[in-house]
């Protein structure tokens, strides 16, 4: 998860617990984000896009280039803004999907659950025969 705002990611970071998550790594400045989300092989990356420093499209399109072709990692961007322009370069960034702050804890936890299925079932349809390890945490 990379969010500028402490609070916002101490607050992602219990909900997701309490929900099952069970590896959250939360950052707080961007220039640290694709180091870890790399170095933990993230299954989903929560981000921000105003943020100082690097923002958010900075850090998706260097993710998105980086990434190996074929691997599906779902990128959720929740945003303060509402711009339609914000929205669609996001999208253009190959974003899953954009969220708009403020977002209903219940809806972003649904939204992220959902994510994370869907990451391990393409991971199972890539290796043929295989499923994801009931015992494998999931990363975020």
């Amino acid at each position: 998860m990379v969010d500028d705002d402490d609070a916002t990611v101490a607050l992602l970071t219990e909900l997701l617990t309490r929900a099952g998550v069970s590896e959250v790594h939360g950052v707080s400045d961007a220039r640290e984000a694709l180091r870890i989300i790399r170095e933990v092989d993230a299954d989903l990356v929560l981000l921000d896009l105003m943020m100082p420093h690097v923002d958010g499209y900075e850090i998706l399109a260097r993710l998105r280039d980086g990434d190996e072709a074929g691997v599906f990692r779902p990128v959720l961007v929740m945003t303060g803004d509402a711009s339609p322009a914000a929205r669609a370069r996001a999208l253009a960034l190959e974003a899953t999907d954009v969220l708009v702050k403020p977002v209903p804890m219940r809806q972003t936890i649904q939204h992220v659950l959902a994510l994370l299925r869907a990451r391990h079932a393409a991971r199972a349809d890539r290796v043929v025969g295989s499923r994801p390890p009931a015992s494998r945490p999931a990363r975020v």
